[in-house]
């Protein structure tokens, strides 16, 4: 072996996990050509959202993928290991499913992205590792804050579940008990959300 081969090559569990956030129910999503619908299964250029997520955290240097969802198991099975919000948590929304990635991960950090986010930072992985501390999650802000863009400490669990178990559920509440702090990319149009057909129609097509 040459001389201090793999003495500095980071094993995997250096490598934050990334978590693909596609639990939520589409309601403003939904029209009447399209009752029933789950965003992350979409097609965005022939293929689903939730490949195209799964792409760009592997990009950034995730250890594995984790997917919460609470429909489609074995069709989102195909990008990663699905995770289920656990029964106690079944109607917190997103931050069950962030909780479930925390409790799960084998890793140290967990590098969070809702499904249904596109216009990708070219540097996300990094400008959040500058600002987060093992106690204080780093999220993403662009033109306005995306609270769920975000690398957080697996150590946070515990305090999440305690937030949780207090009845409260609001993302920025949450980041702001954990005094998180707020990273800033301006590369143009940012971390767009499709939360409407319109924004389909603007953005994902």
């Amino acid at each position: 072996m040459a001389k201090g081969a793999g003495l500095d090559a980071p094993s995997p569990a250096d490598f934050p996990d990334g978590l693909i956030l596609a639990g939520g129910r589409s309601r403003r999503m939904r029209s009447p050509q399209m009752p029933d619908i789950d965003k992350g299964l979409r097609l965005r250029h022939g293929r689903p959202l939730v490949a195209g997520v799964c792409d760009y955290l592997r990009s950034q240097g995730v250890g594995q993928v984790l997917i919460s969802t609470n429909q489609h198991l074995d069709t989102y099975r195909a990008y990663g290991q699905v995770l289920m919000d656990a029964p106690q948590w079944a109607d917190c929304g997103p931050l069950a499913g962030v909780l479930a990635g925390l409790q799960h991960s084998q890793a140290s950090w967990v590098l969070v992205l809702p499904v249904d986010v596109l216009q990708w930072p070219r540097h996300f992985l990094a400008g959040l590792q500058a600002a987060a501390t093992p106690r204080h999650p780093a999220y993403a802000q662009s033109n306005g804050p995306h609270p769920l863009c975000l690398l957080v400490h697996t150590g946070m669990a515990t305090s999440l579940q305690a937030f949780l178990h207090s009845g409260q559920r609001q993302v920025q509440a949450w980041l702001q008990a954990c005094d998180a702090r707020a990273v800033l990319f301006d590369e143009p149009d940012c971390l767009v959300n499709l939360n409407t057909p319109e924004d389909w129609q603007r953005w994902a097509l």
